[in-house]
């Protein structure tokens, strides 16, 4: 049989590795030779690099992989003799028939394909960032990942094979159009197809800020506007302008709500809210007919202020 492959070496890690630094070697040469970046020269390579990942960064397979590296060693040795090597491997598996039966999962189960050999996946997890607009209205993301695979050489039945090592499977990269449901939460995981997962991440948004399915943001209104009351022009999150109006009498820190003009509590049609706080502003330019109304105003109100609140 040839000898098992070297998955430290392939992930380019110390055997004693702790699984940060897997993880991030991982990452670094998943990156560095994915078809999309390499093209069909690092294609073979990408398959080698998932394929150990899937190993390494379980500790009981990598506890077991280890163990079949060791007695492959041993084995080796043992039947080493002068002028000439002879291994033994009894029908296909021998020794390390449970060994192979703990790391891998049955092949083929999708396609139809019997095998005895059975496989626990790794799976592989991928990110993707939104816009807070994407996540409100829902979007659909084009992703690849690595897939397992009846070898399509020895079709998961030649322990000899050099296309999969004897392992029955290889990783193929597949694409697939992920659809992704309005008002999820950043963090939020998906399933991917049956061997991978899709984390999603909000970036932040100048406008708003998500607090559950709320939105929350300032609305700059003129003072005048503000002291009398009216209507401001407001761009929500998706969607055209609007009008708001704000209430005669406004103070500075007021929250004006838009029911139902915040995100979608996912799963339903239930929509959160839109708070604005009311951030008051003074006109420009400032003109000396403002200074004399401003003076007038002053002297009809005697309040001089000075209060302290917490923030």
């Amino acid at each position: 049989m040839a000898a098992p492959k070297d998955y430290y070496k392939i992930l380019e890690v110390e055997e004693k590795a702790d699984q940060d630094t897997i993880k991030k070697s991982y990452r670094r040469l998943a990156r560095k030779y994915h078809p999309d970046v390499s093209g069909k020269s690092g294609e073979d390579k990408f398959k080698d690099i998932n394929e150990a990942y899937e190993v390494l960064s379980d500790p009981k397979k990598r506890r077991e992989y280890d163990q079949m590296r060791m007695g492959y060693a041993h084995r080796q040795a043992r039947n080493q003799g002068p002028g000439y090597q002879r291994v033994t491997f009894d029908d296909g598996f021998g020794e390390w028939g449970s060994i192979f039966e703990d790391l891998f999962s049955q092949a083929g189960a999708d396609s139809g394909f019997s095998t005895t050999r059975t496989q626990t996946q790794h799976v592989p997890e991928e990110t993707v960032t939104l816009t807070l607009e994407q996540v409100a209205r829902g979007e659909t993301v084009q992703l690849t990942v690595s897939e397992p695979q009846i070898c399509p050489v020895c079709h998961g039945r030649n322990a000899n094979c050099t296309r999969c090592g004897g392992l029955g499977q290889v990783m193929e990269p597949r694409k697939f159009s992920v659809s992704i449901p309005p008002g999820l939460e950043s963090g939020s995981v998906l399933r991917v197809g049956s061997h991978a997962k899709l984390r999603v991440e909000v970036a932040a948004n100048p406008r708003f800020v998500r607090q559950g399915n709320n939105l929350l943001g300032k609305l700059m209104v003129p003072v005048p506007l503000a002291a009398m009351g009216g209507e401001v022009p407001v761009k929500p999150l998706i969607g055209d302008v609007v009008m708001v109006k704000v209430p005669p009498h406004t103070n500075q820190g007021k929250v004006l709500r838009l029911r139902g003009w915040g995100l979608v509590q996912r799963g339903t049609n239930v929509k959160g809210d839109l708070l604005l706080q009311v951030t008051l502003r003074f006109p420009e330019p400032f003109t000396a007919e403002d200074d004399q109304l401003y003076q007038k105003l002053r002297e009809n109100h005697k309040e001089v202020g000075g209060e302290i609140h917490a923030p």
